[in-house]
């Protein structure tokens, strides 16, 4: 008896958790991410441009 309790319990929470990441899933669907702007701008000021003729004759050569 115990076993069976134990089996619909767990079908319960499966079909729970399912159920919340299929609502995640929609509510998310289609959506861009943010893009936070200030953040973007350290990056490319940060960004050590050194190695970028490497990267660029790579592509040219492949």
């Amino acid at each position: 008896m115990e076993l069976e309790h134990f089996s619909l319990i767990l079908s319960a929470v499966i079909i729970v958790a399912l159920a919340i990441y299929v609502i995640h899933i929609v509510r998310t669907a289609g959506k861009d991410r943010e893009v936070d702007l200030e953040q973007v701008q350290r990056i490319m000021r940060d960004l050590d441009y050194n190695h970028l003729d490497r990267v660029m004759n790579r592509l040219r050569k492949g």
